[in-house]
């Protein structure tokens, strides 16, 4: 496992086995990697809400 932290805005997951890499930057899981889109809500971490902090990117 990777200490390393998700580069999603109010995430707070660290990378693990499903990174997700783009565009230079490391992320939990493709829905953090995404943006969120069309009102996805969750990563990899049910506990964690960092969908619902920002808008979904377009």
């Amino acid at each position: 496992m990777n200490d390393q932290p998700c580069s999603c805005p109010g995430c707070s997951c660290s990378l693990g086995a499903n990174a997700v890499y783009r565009e230079g930057r490391a992320y939990c899981c493709q829905a953090c990697a995404d943006g969120h889109p069309e009102g996805e809500k969750r990563c990899q971490d049910p506990h964690c809400h960092c969908g619902e902090q920002k808008p979904p990117r377009v």
